[in-house]
């Protein structure tokens, strides 16, 4: 990981081989990131991405094996149980030019991922929702 601290936040690297979401969640760790918004781009494979069903609140996932282009990823960092976490949702475009998409639970880089954090001056955190089950910002 290769990463340069700019004014309003981060511009950070992920190299071949990184996990994307626990890359990203220990560098928030690391620089000490109280929250955020992040989007990037780069060359990913072994995506697992998820959709949640609200009927029976819970993720279905999928894992892609195969490379994929991330098309678009945006995201944000929170606190969770007094741990830092990367929420991230992605489109990706395989080789056959389809996309898909969902919420990221992981990935490994295949080329590079780059990434823009911006961060925020006040904590963001995360809390069950009773209603759907959900982590939801707590505002």
């Amino acid at each position: 990981m290769f990463y340069k601290k700019i004014p309003n936040g981060y511009i950070v690297r992920l190299e071949a081989g990184e996990e994307v979401i626990s890359s990203l969640s220990e560098f928030a760790k690391k620089e000490k990131i109280l929250g955020g918004f992040l989007f990037g781009l780069g060359a990913i494979k072994d995506a697992t991405l998820g959709y949640f069903d609200v009927k029976n609140r819970e993720y279905i996932k999928k894992t892609f094996d195969d490379e994929y282009e991330i098309s678009s990823l945006v995201g944000d960092i929170y606190y969770f149980e007094g741990k830092p976490d990367v929420h991230a949702h992605v489109t990706l475009s395989g080789r056959d030019f389809k996309v898909i998409g969902g919420h990221l639970f992981s990935a490994t880089v295949t080329g590079t991922g780059e990434f823009f954090i911006c961060v925020s001056s006040d904590m963001l955190q995360r809390k069950k929702d009773p209603q759907t089950g959900l982590n939801l910002l707590d505002l």
